[in-house]
């Protein structure tokens, strides 16, 4: 596949960011990877941040587009629908973070336009959870909920919940720093999502 020099400086950036951190990684070092010159990446991206804020943006916009479509298509039963969707939420961090990356709320903090970024796309998350909740409801999959809105806060506790499976994993590493890899994270996920879902079976929130 023949990628755009914008295409390959994201693809490179991505990378050295999830495995080395966007403090360690310098333009030169994306320049190197990316098989191109320093100045061609000066002529995309006006700086480092430049290419973070990029690459954010693409995160989410790809990602978005796998749950809209997910959810889009999604039949009964709806839980067996989130719980794909949650999973692959969580791989897909892992996916671009090679399990270094920064959490999102961290890098955020740096800059407004990752923060704004990042704020719509978990609202936007929330609201495609809360959609499915809804839906299994209806199906008498869960408890109704006392109210449409009441959907929308039962997601944000979903996630909440699940926090720990997202970037940095402190609380995973913590259990055992040097085993934690790919395949241990999958293991606390499918434990971490059955878990939450058969409270929210239960009624949780």
């Amino acid at each position: 596949m023949n990628l755009t020099r914008r295409e390959k400086i994201l693809a490179a950036a991505t990378w050295l960011f999830g495995y080395y951190g966007f403090e360690k990684t310098t333009v030169d070092d994306i320049a190197e990877r990316a098989s191109i010159s320093k100045g061609s990446v000066y002529l995309e991206f006006q700086n480092k941040e430049a290419i973070l804020v990029a690459v954010v943006q693409q995160f989410t916009s790809q990602e978005l587009e796998r749950i809209n479509k997910l959810v889009k298509e999604a039949k009964p039963p709806y839980l067996n629908v989130l719980r794909e969707l949650l999973h692959g939420h969580v791989m897909s961090y892992w996916s671009i973070a090679n399990g270094q990356l920064h959490s999102p709320e961290v890098i955020a903090s740096a800059n407004p336009a990752i923060m704004a970024e990042i704020i719509n796309f978990q609202g936007a998350i929330f609201l495609q959870i809360a959609h499915l909740l809804e839906k299994a409801a209806a199906e008498k999959e869960i408890p109704p909920a006392q109210g449409s809105k009441n959907y929308f806060f039962q997601a944000e506790l979903v996630c909440y919940l699940l926090a720990a499976l997202f970037p940095p994993y402190d609380r995973l590493k913590a259990r055992d720093p040097l085993s934690f890899n790919e395949a241990t994270l999958r293991k606390y996920a499918e434990s971490m999502i059955d878990m939450t879902l058969a409270g929210v079976r239960a009624g949780l929130g």
